[in-house]
């Protein structure tokens, strides 16, 4: 073996010391063998959210393990019973394992190990604030200056009959509400605005409920903007330990017409990464890389992430089709192919969930009804300067969802299209990673319509 290829070994076995999306086991007297879960950014965000709601270290750690808790499968209370030795030797492997987020923790006593577990997570997340900090504040005059003009924009659009000047309070007091988020949201508040600003069009002609429909859209959009910055929090540490540039990963996932979710592990986007710097065509390899992840140990991982769709109010009556979806998936056999089953119904649930999202929004496809906006345009509006986000959003919208003729190419060849495969024009279309592909497209509106789930 030669000296470069030794090193490139040992670099290997470093990050995945440090950086690992298999779950952690163990065991313990009092229930056998456990098993946790690996910690993805929504895990992360309910570990903060937790600090400020559980006071004592002790049960924090306990809540922090349960909640990441696949085998077994005991109640809360029954988990809450566990000696304390035995809490602190599973939390202990839990914090060898996941490195990436305990990197702060330091191992003293066994009295003060809740006290310390707490303080990783809670160092964690102030080193990422701190980090943003130097970025925010630049940003958020910026988006003062930007409301500011959009309101005096506004304004003059709507200075048309005294009835629409009147109203003109109504609709600062809307422009206010964005003042007060601007902290939570500032890294979304350019969707924000674009949708204020598609809206003061419309406003003229159906001025009294677009009104209504504005105040109840800030409101709505507020959870969504939120876990997009931390989602951003969590990456933008990574990318700067590891030296990898979102410019960098967000390239390689276009050229191969890949992005990811909140669902997937802090890890998968260093390993995609990875692959894609090497020299030539990677597409068998990246696709492999995806396919792998969910398809192993049965689909496993694909099972978790639709089980995390359980609580969506839009998916929860769909739910039984995406687990029938997974079973399909996991029983074919032999000369059968799942995908060819598969992809039509998932891309029929997809095109159920974008409708009705956007009418939970006040939104409507029908051009008899108000509110009617291009539905393409409005989805573009959603993640706007959230970059990951933004492609996953650009792989539905204009791959996905691509334009398309009857009998004519697509401007962008690939087999993954809706128009195409549900009108029975592609006929090779069943294949894993389209498949895949669509049921992260599920995952990535799941994280635009969750509303307050742990996801």
């Amino acid at each position: 073996m030669s000296q470069t290829n030794k090193s490139e070994e040992e670099n290997d076995k470093i990050v995945t010391l440090k950086f690992n999306y298999s779950n952690a086991k163990s065991r313990s007297k009092t229930f056998g063998e456990i098993e946790l879960k690996y910690i993805s950014v929504g895990d992360l965000t309910f570990f903060v959210e937790l600090l400020d709601k559980v006071k004592d270290d002790k049960e924090f750690v306990t809540q922090v393990l349960y909640h990441q808790l696949v085998t077994p499968k005991v109640s809360f209370a029954e988990f809450n019973k566990i000696p304390d030795d035995e809490l602190i030797e599973i939390a202990r492997g839990f914090v060898r394992h996941e490195q990436h987020t305990f990197q702060h923790f330091r191992e003293t006593t066994d009295t003060e190990f809740f006290t310390n577990f707490r303080k990783a997570i809670k160092t964690c997340h102030q080193k990422q604030v701190e980090r943003l900090q130097t970025v925010l504040g630049p940003m958020i005059e910026s988006s003062r200056r930007v409301l500011e003009n959009f309101n005096k924009q506004y304004a003059s659009i709507i200075r048309q009959t005294t009835y629409i000047t009147e109203s003109i309070g109504i609709i600062s007091k809307v422009v206010e509400q964005f003042r007060e988020a601007q902290l939570s949201v500032v890294e979304s508040l350019r969707p924000a605005i674009e949708q204020c600003q598609l809206t003061a069009r419309i406003v003229s002609e159906y001025l009294a409920p677009q009104i209504n429909f504005w105040q109840n859209w800030v409101e709505q959009n507020r959870e969504i903007f939120d876990a997009y910055r931390r989602f951003w929090q969590t990456f933008q540490k990574q990318y700067q330990k590891y030296q990898i540039t979102k410019q960098e990963a967000i390239q390689i996932l276009r050229k191969y017409k890949w992005f990811i979710t909140p669902s997937l592990p802090l890890t998968f986007i260093f390993k995609v990464v990875k692959i894609g710097k090497r020299n030539g065509n990677q597409r068998k390899a990246i696709n492999g890389l995806f396919v792998d992840y969910f398809s192993s140990n049965n689909f496993e991982n694909l099972e978790k992430l639709v089980d995390g769709w359980k609580t969506n109010e839009i998916f929860k009556p769909r739910i039984k089709i995406f687990r029938d979806c997974v079973s399909v998936m996991r029983n074919a056999k032999g000369k059968y192919n799942p995908s060819t089953i598969v992809l039509p119904t998932l891309i029929a649930q997809i095109d159920g969930i974008r409708r009705e999202f956007m009418e939970q929004n006040g939104l409507s496809f029908n051009p008899k009804k108000r509110n009617v906006v291009g539905w393409k345009v409005w989805f573009k509006g959603q993640t706007s300067n959230q970059e990951l986000l933004d492609l996953a959003n650009d792989i539905f919208l204009n791959i996905l969802f691509q334009k398309s003729q009857p009998g004519r190419p697509l401007e962008t060849p690939f087999t993954f299209n809706r128009h195409k495969i549900m009108h029975g024009e592609y006929l090779k279309y069943g294949r894993i990673d389209n498949t895949i592909r669509a049921f992260l497209i599920s995952d990535f509106l799941a994280t635009l319509s969750n509303k307050g789930g742990n996801s």
